[in-house]
């Protein structure tokens, strides 16, 4: 069939694309590490060239791609061949291996980082696409650039309620106060209990272990209309109260975290804490919080997370427009924009954006938190 040949075709080509790409990288890198800067120089220049026949060459896609990869190639095999004939030693052998292995992963990291990152760069190209070229060019770069998109999105914003919104900063006024105190309130009380699991001897500790671990398997949906009616009674329906209290009562998977980072903790230290007359409250606030720092970061980004992007709770217990969180704006939003999509993309990347800064910046802290779980703590 043409079109699985076609296909199949492509496939070779951005194998063969990836193979001479990573043995341009590792003989680049591997030039570069001994100075022989006549071959870093003549291996950009063959980039260089590359992309320009990949852009500015005549005839099909296939054909320019073909001949990028061929020139890529090329200078790479000769760059090998010239370092071979150079003054080549086991120990640049070994420092080629090296550098073939750190190409590889990096080419591999970098692939999976595009990959995760091209639905962001979409929404973001298309919130500042005109209408008309939304479906007929998809794919491409927006022209022109429409940046009276946001401005639009604020207003809207400001006239979707009444009472007003204060250009969305009501919205965004909401959610915080809940993502705050809900981070606030999770932290505290699944760091009581993992500290309590883990540190303290107590009758039927294990077994009750055992049962908040089996209540990850108990669908949120079972637990939906009882706390509703809990809520109900207490007369916090239609309040912000429902979306942060439950962070009071310590989540099975949140005590599990912190438990497995308390125990790989020495128990030296808490002993001298005992022998200076630290009680166990005293302990744990000031001796085993600031050694599970990591962990507690690792927690409180997946609860902002997921507190800033919850819908399902303000949905079902918030009725008032104004005590409506961020989510809900992008609702009432679409409901009343069915066919602004670039409007609608607009606002959505307005709401992204902080979560994304957020994990930026504290990515480290993040997978330090999530990688020394269970594996000694260091």
């Amino acid at each position: 069939m043409p079109g699985s040949e076609i296909a199949i075709g492509w496939l070779i080509l951005i194998g063969g694309g990836y193979a001479a790409g990573w043995a341009w990288l590792a003989i680049t890198v591997n030039a570069a590490r001994w100075r022989r800067w006549g071959a870093v120089a003549a291996l950009a220049a063959s980039a260089a060239a590359a992309w320009g026949s990949s852009q500015l060459a005549p005839g099909p896609a296939a054909l320019r791609a073909l001949a990028a990869v061929a020139i890529l190639a090329a200078f790479a095999s000769g760059a090998f061949i010239a370092e071979r004939r150079a003054a080549w030693s086991w120990q640049r052998g070994k420092a080629f291996r090296e550098d073939r292995r750190q190409a590889a992963l990096h080419l591999a990291l970098l692939t999976g980082a595009v990959i995760f990152a091209l639905p962001f760069a979409w929404m973001l190209l298309t919130s500042l696409k005109p209408d008309n070229q939304i479906f007929s060019r998809p794919l491409s770069l927006p022209d022109p650039w429409k940046w009276s998109n946001y401005p639009k999105t604020f207003n809207f914003l400001e006239l979707a309620l009444p009472v007003g919104t204060d250009y969305g900063l009501r919205f965004v006024g909401n959610t915080l106060i809940v993502s705050g105190l809900g981070l606030v309130s999770v932290l505290l009380s699944s760091s009581l209990v993992a500290y309590s699991f883990a540190r303290l001897r107590w009758p039927g500790r294990d077994a009750i272990f055992v049962v908040l671990l089996a209540t990850m398997m108990l669908p949120a949906a079972v637990t939906m209309i009882p706390r509703f009616l809990i809520y109900q009674r207490l007369g916090w329906v239609d309040t912000l109260r429902p979306l942060w209290f439950e962070g009071l009562f310590a989540g099975a998977f949140n005590v599990f975290l912190l438990r497995q980072f308390f125990m790989t903790i020495p128990h030296d230290l808490e002993d001298a804490a005992k022998i200076d007359g630290c009680g166990y409250f005293t302990i744990y606030w000031r001796v085993m919080l600031p050694l599970i720092r990591p962990a507690l970061a690792a927690l409180a980004i997946l609860t902002f997370m997921a507190s800033w992007n919850d819908f399902l709770g303000p949905l079902i217990y918030i009725s008032s427009p104004e005590k409506m969180t961020g989510s809900y704006a992008l609702q009432l939003f679409r409901s009343n924009n069915t066919n602004e999509w670039a409007l609608l993309l607009a606002a959505a990347s307005l709401w992204t954006l902080p979560v994304v800064i957020l994990f930026f910046f504290t990515q480290r802290y993040f997978i330090q938190g999530i990688t020394l779980t269970g594996m000694g703590g260091r």
